[in-house]
């Protein structure tokens, strides 16, 4: 028993047993650190961390550090670039960004030019027309000009042509029109203009010279006889067929002048026209 105890007590005995004392903490804390691991105290990670089957995992996010005097460190991570982003940034280094427009310079408006002058008004106005429109061929027609600051000199211009008139006082000038100035249809300007005083002339007006009617037949066949021809017209508008002779009566106000094998003319009797239908050979 003694020799037991002396055995325990012997310094060399308990220095082999503190040994093996803190080999037993030690390996306790570094399997802790290894594989228990992971609390609030456990070291991070790397940032990304790869599995068996080769995908990446996120890497966890940063804890705050305790200070000393027990307030948490707040650690700001930066936010990582998007790579479609990355592949917008110029090669040179300048960070322009190609979705980022610049703001485009305004253009200055154009300088406007000097106002055009307004012309003053013609000296002498004129207001109306009586007739203000005729039939193209009917023949010579008196008209009068009604307006102010007529001058007693006053001339008429009918398309351009001077034609003589009759002043009646400053409001109205009266011009007598020949046929030959409204042989067609159409619409001319008529003005007034002073004879002695080239500067006092008036506004233009127009005067409608409308087309004659033409006669509602076709000429479409001929009968020729010892005493005169027979001409065969269609009505363009009910398709009637109708036998005429020369001198007679067709319609309303239209009357054959003469007959031939290659036309017909007919007179209108309330203008006092002719028109000619040439022969057109339906009927043969």
């Amino acid at each position: 028993m003694s020799q037991q105890t002396s055995k325990a007590t012997n310094p060399e005995t308990r220095k082999k047993i503190l040994l093996g004392v803190l080999f037993g903490i030690l390996a306790i804390v570094l399997y802790w650190q290894l594989f228990a691991g992971g609390g609030d105290d456990a070291p991070a990670g790397p940032a990304n961390t790869t599995a068996n089957n080769g995908a990446t995992r996120p890497s966890p996010t940063p804890r705050p550090t305790p200070r000393a005097g027990g307030t948490p460190e707040i650690i700001v991570s930066q936010p990582l670039t998007p790579v479609w982003l990355e592949r917008s940034i110029s090669s040179d280094g300048t960070g322009r960004n190609i979705f980022v427009y610049p703001t485009p310079t305004p253009i200055p408006p154009p300088t406007p030019g000097p106002p055009v002058p307004t012309p003053p008004p013609p000296p002498i106005t004129l207001f109306s027309l009586n007739p203000q429109g005729v039939i193209a061929r009917t023949g010579e027609f008196n008209m009068t000009l009604f307006g102010e600051k007529i001058p007693v000199d006053a001339q008429v211009f009918l398309d351009g042509r001077l034609y003589p008139a009759t002043v009646v006082n400053e409001r109205e000038i009266r011009v007598k029109v020949p046929a030959d100035a409204i042989r067609a249809p159409g619409n001319p300007g008529v003005m007034v203009r002073s004879q002695a005083d080239s500067k006092l002339y008036s506004n233009q007006l127009s005067l409608n010279i409308a087309a004659p009617p033409e006669p509602p037949y076709r000429f479409i066949g001929i009968i020729v006889k010892k005493d005169g021809a027979i001409a065969v017209l269609k009505s363009q508008a009910d398709e009637e067929v109708i036998s005429v002779v020369k001198g007679q009566k067709v319609g309303s106000y239209w009357r054959v002048l003469n007959i031939t094998t290659q036309k017909i003319e007919l007179e209108n009797t309330n203008l006092r026209l002719s028109h000619v239908i040439n022969y057109s050979g339906e009927g043969n």
